[in-house]
């Protein structure tokens, strides 16, 4: 199915008019509107995994895991709060939003309209023509739950790249959100004229490991902790972790450490949260990545997962799908130094507790870094209002 530009406009036109319901609607309205409709979401997506997982190329279990970590964040506490924090700036909402999804991550979608919406911004959202279930699921989970409120969001399927719709998608809107490539970003852009971009482009993650966390008492915790964060949708997002500095330990020096990776971490959870499908591009690519990094380092490998673990010389990005790099460094600073030629494209670090503040400091200290810190085990999993790309979640939300 392919909308074509007319029904593009008019889907824009009745959300945009809609947009008078949401903001007729008090803030704690909308937050018991949003609450309840990610529970009914959640509801269905129990019933229909198998279908997601062929939707998306996920595993059952891991299309399970994901909404429930996503869905369970849109709690009205949550939403409550989120609120307040972004109506302190005592601006009134947008008219409109149009948002483009990618189809890597689909629980991307989730922050991507729930937060507008619980602004009072209404969201006409074009799917990845790559996965269109779940966002058509998340807009029926919203009319179902109040069908006024409700029509403030709504969905129109293409292929990018098509000037004649893309120019209908954006020009109803006073703002434009991208998720994807950063191809994609600059197309949009082009259609954009002077309306507000808000760019979620390409982006890559990491994980800091401190000698702390390499304790006899915390290794089997960290070990759990990074290994989700490597599982987590198969690693094909951007707050996928993609190397894994290692400070130098005594109890656990990296070799070791990505060891008990693979043994304790990686391999047990291909099983619990199986990978999906390697599609065939991926496989070329990866095993090319993996035959540089014996060359290049150490390689461990199990069924579904391949760890390298590289000493010197630049990261070498791997194809996603649990192949990680883990890097030995001498401590924060060090790890930073390392990051500095892809700072401007780090999304997120994830790190134990006791590094945390350190991290936090060198992220504040260092321009060129816009991520934020988050713990390990929780870099897939972030908070509503979580700051994306260095900026608030709302930003763009509210007018100037």
């Amino acid at each position: 199915m392919s909308d074509d530009a007319s029904a593009i406009r008019e889907r824009a036109a009745a959300v945009r008019e809609a947009g008078a319901t949401l903001r007729t609607a008090t803030t704690d309205e909308r937050a018991s509107w949003l609450a309840d409709s990610a529970d009914r979401l959640l509801r269905e997506v129990a019933s229909r995994s198998a279908a997601l997982a062929e939707s998306t190329g996920l595993s059952a279990p891991m299309v399970s895991w994901a909404a429930r970590t996503t869905l369970r964040t849109v709690d009205a506490q949550a939403l409550s709060r989120l609120a307040s924090q972004a109506q302190q700036s005592g601006s009134d909402p947008i008219a409109m939003l149009s948002v483009i999804l990618a189809g890597n991550v689909f629980t991307a979608s989730v922050r991507g309209i729930v937060v507008p919406l619980l602004l009072g911004v209404p969201v006409l959202v074009k799917s990845s023509s790559r996965e269109t279930l779940f966002p058509a699921m998340l807009r029926d989970a919203l009319h179902r739950t109040d069908p006024g409120l409700g029509a403030g969001m709504d969905l129109v399927v293409f292929l990018g790249g098509d000037r004649e719709r893309e120019a209908a998608l954006v020009e109803s809107a006073e703002a434009v959100a991208v998720y994807g490539s950063d191809q994609t970003v600059a197309s949009i852009a082009a259609r954009c004229g002077d309306k507000a971009l808000i760019a979620h482009g390409h982006g890559v993650s990491a994980a800091y490991c401190g000698s702390h966390a390499l304790s006899k008492a915390r290794i089997d915790r960290t070990v759990a902790a990074v290994s989700l964060d490597v599982c987590a949708y198969d690693q094909r997002g951007c707050l996928s972790p993609q190397v894994i500095y290692v400070e130098a330990a005594k109890d656990c020096p990296a070799l070791e450490f990505a060891e008990r990776l693979a043994a304790e971490g990686l391999e047990p959870l291909s099983q619990a949260l199986p990978r999906g499908p390697l599609p065939a591009a991926v496989g070329a690519a990866q095993a090319q990545w993996r035959g540089v990094a014996e060359v290049e380092g150490t390689l461990m490998r199990g069924d579904t997962f391949a760890i390298c673990v590289h000493d010197q010389g630049p990261i070498r990005w791997s194809p996603g799908y649990r192949n990680v790099c883990v890097v030995p460094t001498n401590g924060i600073g060090a790890a930073f130094d390392a990051m500095r030629p892809f700072a401007a494209s780090l999304k997120c670090l994830g790190t134990d507790g006791a590094s945390r503040a350190g991290v936090e400091d060198e992220l504040a200290r260092r321009e060129a870094f816009q991520a934020y810190a988050c713990n390990l085990g929780q870099m897939q999993a972030p908070p509503l209002d979580a700051p994306a790309d260095g900026r608030p979640i709302w930003y763009g939300l509210l007018e100037a």
